[in-house]
């Protein structure tokens, strides 16, 4: 099984949006610290002020991504875990392509890839795909497409779709294919010689993922803006 994936469809909590997520993952992530110590969900519920089931459902979902480790309310902090979290501060885009990296071998992003096979779709609309046969509040699916996107792995635009991002195509289609190596959190890989190019505003994927973080959000924008004016 490929690192980050535990092979159980965890979705995001539905009882705060991402940011607060994260805000409790970090809280969490310095609990745990260096030594990566054991932490209850109840003692980060309690210094960020919500419940335990808020607190534990983040974090579960966090240990999904492989940024912890543990269960039943008690969590420790893994490496990979650590380093978004330091990244985040200093520069938050490559903490981003970090969490992109982790999220490649998860369940959620080869779900987006085959809903996204054809094309960008309503985000109701993966939403409830992602939260197929799942239970709780459809905002689960709503914020597990914002975790998608943080990740640099879909787009939203002002019209209400969703849109490939090119690091989704890197996600393999089953999960007993494996990940390429990653370079600053975005797979390449290899075209063959007789490989049709797949065109993204006049860039193949791997000249896509060459680009510098910042050059690379800033094609996303790009993307955005076409896609508003062609569906205008």
């Amino acid at each position: 099984m490929a690192a980050g994936d535990t092979g159980e469809r965890t979705l995001p909590t539905d009882r705060a949006n991402v940011q607060r997520q994260l805000e409790l993952f970090f809280r969490a992530a310095r609990f745990s610290g260096l030594e990566g110590r054991t932490v209850a969900s109840v003692d980060v519920a309690r210094a960020e002020e919500v419940t335990a089931e808020t607190a534990t459902s983040t974090l579960r979902f966090s240990a999904s991504l492989g940024l912890f480790t543990g269960r039943r309310g008690k969590f420790a902090v893994t490496e990979a875990g650590r380093a978004v979290t330091e990244l985040w501060l200093e520069d938050e885009t490559h903490a981003r392509l970090r969490l992109q990296a982790l999220f490649l071998p998860h369940w959620s992003a080869r779900e987006a890839r085959a809903t996204l096979a054809d094309g960008p779709v309503a985000v109701e609309d993966l939403a409830r795909q992602l939260q197929r046969d799942l239970p709780g509040r459809s905002r689960r699916g709503l914020y597990l497409i914002d975790w998608l996107a943080l990740a640099f792995l879909v787009h939203r635009d002002r019209q209400g779709l969703v849109w490939p991002a090119p690091a989704l195509s890197a996600v393999p289609v089953s999960s007993e294919v494996a990940i390429p190596s990653c370079s600053s959190g975005a797979a390449r890989r290899q075209e063959g010689p007789e490989e049709e190019p797949h065109l993204l505003m006049g860039m193949t994927n791997s000249e896509l993922r060459s680009l510098s973080p910042d050059d690379y959000c800033a094609v996303l924008d790009r993307l955005t803006e076409v896609a508003e004016l062609t569906s205008g």
